[in-house]
């Protein structure tokens, strides 16, 4: 869907004399439910403790960071209404290419059919996530962690305090001049990120966090229904339609 919409994207802005390419798509690869879980991988835990590979922006989307002209960017949002003498469709580029994929989408309004709805969904998520936090499962979840931890010589309440130790993380001083960034990868962060990790599986810490924020999503679901029904409609579409501009076979109308 990502590479038909740049597709199209590109053909309306060549169609008012603007050469721009996007780049190409890659797969996502980032877990992102791993930050839902609480899991903490063993073997990464040995090798360097709590310190994790930076997230790009193509492992979150599957797009790699790009840069654009302003021209450009005033023909793809829609914030002119000519350029060089030819009309820019209404909203823009954007969403004139989004308006060809959305269509056949069922429950979809006429003042929606020009928008994408994928940035709703992330909402949701964190409305599942602000219940499941609150959840007493969770606390007592960290608490029969904290006692594991406890027994391999560690004092830490929750996981976030262990992750969070000041001894390796990085706080807001840490990146002011002058300070010399703390080392990572000791043994004393090692030793702790191996015992967490271990005290995590062996209190079934991740499996009580994957249940309740199971019950939440569904509880979020269950509100929501209906919008996610129209999203998921449009997802559909989108993928029907992505598959035809792909091929050739649905192409933008002037």
């Amino acid at each position: 869907m990502t590479r038909a919409r740049f597709m199209l994207m590109e053909e309306c802005l060549r169609h008012v004399g603007i050469d721009f390419r996007f780049p190409a798509v890659q797969p996502v690869t980032d877990l992102r439910n791993v930050d839902l879980l609480g899991w903490l991988d063993p073997r990464r835990a040995a090798e360097s403790g709590y310190l994790e590979p930076g997230r790009s922006s193509d492992e979150m989307t599957g797009v790699p960071s790009y840069s654009i002209t302003d021209e450009a960017s005033y023909v793809l949002y829609g914030k002119i209404r000519r350029y060089h003498g030819k009309a820019v469709p209404p909203g823009g580029c954007m969403a004139k290419a989004d308006a060809l994929l959305n269509r056949g989408a069922h429950g979809v309004s006429p003042a929606d059919a020009g928008k994408r709805f994928d940035d709703e969904v992330p909402r949701f998520v964190d409305a599942a996530a602000d219940i499941a936090l609150k959840d007493q499962r969770i606390a007592a979840a960290e608490r029969e962690w904290s006692d594991c931890m406890r027994s391999e010589g560690f004092d830490y309440r929750s996981t976030v305090e262990a992750g969070g130790d000041r001894r390796w993380a990085a706080t807001v001083n840490d990146d002011s001049a002058g300070h010399t960034p703390k080392s990572r990868g000791t043994k004393a962060e090692i030793d702790t990120a191996v015992a967490d990790a271990r005290c995590r599986a062996e209190t079934g810490y991740t499996d009580v966090r994957r249940e309740v924020f199971v019950e939440a999503e569904r509880r979020v679901i269950g509100q929501n229904r209906a919008r996610l029904d129209v999203i998921g409609s449009l997802d559909q579409a989108r993928l029907a339609n992505s598959a035809k501009v792909l091929d050739g076979t649905l192409t933008l109308s002037w």
